[in-house]
């Protein structure tokens, strides 16, 4: 592929080459453009453009054109002294800092080897802030199998409706040859809001049934399915704690890094002489 270019940027380039001068001796091998002694070579060309959308003839001329402008550009910039006009070295010492503080945060803070979050700390954080996790809206917990055909999913819940555990059941379709490949899709026991079930049948089947009942075969546009609902969390009512179990324990990590943060900062305000001045007198230090 990129031989297949390297020809046909020669053929319809070359004439920049001429263009812009004799050869020199510290030019690369295989260069498309230059602007004194800067060079734009074929492989920053296949760098920078998006091969996977295919590069054509236009495409290179554009970007080729475009690379020529922003040197001339920047190499009469750089003759007049604006490279170091202060205009342009004050943006770039204040994004210097600012990527130097993050960089700071990122090894001090974000990557700190934290001890892993507990079962006992998410169970007692969810103990002590339980008002804060009440279902704004009502979920289910459900489990559910799409068949493609409505036979395979009768024969599933007669099982299962029968007596035969829900996974039994399920083991012995998929190893019935007459009826696994109408399994199209499996549901794990998860819980889901209304805007999170589609297609909305499957919603609707489930707030029918009670704890423990299994549908019929709920037919839709992709197939038949057997939902088996697990319990519905009313609004108002708290959610159960796997239901949250993931948002505390990403909190606790939050409040692990601010305590080791504030820590950094008393570090380095014992480390740093700290003085406050208003109108020329010391005022208490503010810095928290």
């Amino acid at each position: 592929m990129i031989r297949g270019w390297k020809v046909v940027l020669k053929g319809f380039l070359i004439c920049i080459v001429f263009i812009n001068g004799c050869e020199r001796k510290d030019q690369p091998e295989d260069y498309v453009a230059r602007v004194n002694d800067e060079y734009l070579t074929l492989e920053m060309i296949i760098e920078r453009l998006d091969e996977s959308h295919g590069m054509n003839e236009v495409m290179i001329r554009e970007y080729v054109n475009q690379w020529l402008t922003t040197e001339m550009l920047f190499q009469e910039a750089r003759r007049r002294g604006l490279d170091r006009d202060d205009r342009v070295l004050k943006p770039l010492r204040d994004v210097r800092r600012h990527l130097a503080i993050n960089a700071l945060l990122e090894e001090e803070v974000y990557t700190e080897n934290y001890p892993e979050v507990t079962d006992e700390q998410v169970e007692a954080y969810f103990e002590e802030h339980t008002d804060e996790f009440t279902a704004d809206a009502p979920i289910v917990e459900i489990s559910y199998v799409l068949f493609e055909q409505r036979t395979a999913a009768t024969v599933f819940r007669n099982a299962v409706v029968q007596g035969t555990d829900w996974d039994t059941a399920l083991d012995n379709i998929l190893y019935n040859e007459s009826h696994a490949e109408n399994v199209i899709q499996i549901g794990e026991r998860y819980y889901y809001r209304e805007r999170d079930l589609y297609p909305l049948e499957i919603w609707r089947a489930a707030r029918q049934l009670g704890a423990g009942g299994v549908s019929f075969p709920v037919a839709t546009s992709d197939g038949f399915y057997i939902v088996r609902h697990h319990r519905t969390i009313q609004t108002g009512n708290p959610y159960p704690i796997d239901y949250v179990s993931n948002e505390i324990r990403e909190r606790l990590v939050i409040e692990q890094r601010q305590e080791r943060y504030e820590q950094l900062l008393l570090d380095l305000r014992r480390r740093y002489p700290i003085d406050i001045m208003f109108d020329g007198q010391p005022i208490e230090d503010v810095v928290q």
